[in-house]
């Protein structure tokens, strides 16, 4: 579905600035510190695995495919498997990632109250862990905001993801949502929403306003900082609240 956005284009203002009191100043740790211990701890495990210390040129090999630990841990099988690993490690690597995510969920238990930007925030941190190419998922509420399910829609590259509205009204009406948040991330760190989110976001705010079903925020995932297009103020506030302008939990969001 396309709608047009030439007479809203004002309603977009990607030159807002954005304080700094948000989180969007940056991580203190220097990256290269962070990423020469994940490395480290690649090779103290192959050493537990095998009961001795990895062949010699075996994590040179590893670092010189993988630009960063990080998509070593992300990498399929296949690609691991292509690295230099045995078949029986790439495996085993290849589970990490999803088993963290699954474990962490699970303390939020099936159906967590997320009635609010802070709760929400805290949660989407548990689907975004080991995600190195953006995933946009769709995250379903019921009438009181607790977790009908979260929709993984697509998965794209390191600075993109593509999106589909039509595809997101088929999942929020088949699910009977009450309320939806949008949420992806931005594997290479970045803070500043992108015009392109901007536009997204307000495609959907008009798609869903008709059908009374409130689109509470769009949030983006930076590593530890989770970025709010709602909070941040790049779309006019008016627009947040026109499918259910009464409702509670649309006021309240930014405050619960």
């Amino acid at each position: 579905m396309k709608l047009k956005l030439t007479r809203h284009r004002r309603l977009l203002s990607t030159r807002r600035e954005v304080p700094a009191a948000m989180g969007f100043a940056g991580t203190h740790a220097p990256l290269s510190q962070k990423k020469e211990r994940l490395y480290r701890a690649v090779e103290r495990t192959q050493a537990f695995m095998h009961k001795r210390v990895p062949a010699d040129g075996a994590m040179e090999a590893i670092r010189r495919r993988y630009p960063a630990p990080q998509y070593f841990v992300e990498s399929s099988r296949r690609a691991l498997e292509r690295s230099g690993l045995s078949r029986l490690d790439a495996f085993y690597y290849a589970l990490i990632p999803g088993l963290t995510r699954t474990s962490l969920s699970q303390q939020w238990g099936m159906h967590p109250l997320l009635n609010g930007l802070s709760p929400m925030r805290e949660y989407l941190k548990t689907l975004y862990v080991g995600r190195h190419v953006e995933c946009f998922y769709l995250i379903l509420l019921d009438r009181q905001g607790r977790l009908i399910r979260p929709a993984l829609l697509q998965r794209g590259g390191v600075d993109n993801a593509p999106f589909y509205l039509g595809q997101l009204l088929e999942v929020a009406l088949n699910d009977e949502a009450r309320y939806i948040v949008l949420a992806h991330n931005h594997p290479q760190g970045t803070l500043r929403p992108s015009r392109e989110d901007l536009q997204c976001t307000l495609r959907a705010l008009q798609a869903f306003a008709p059908l009374k079903i409130p689109l509470l925020d769009h949030l983006i995932v930076a590593g530890n900082n989770v970025v709010s297009i709602r909070e941040a103020g790049f779309l006019a506030s008016v627009l947040w609240s026109a499918a259910s302008p009464g409702s509670r939990l649309v006021n309240q969001w930014l405050d619960l």
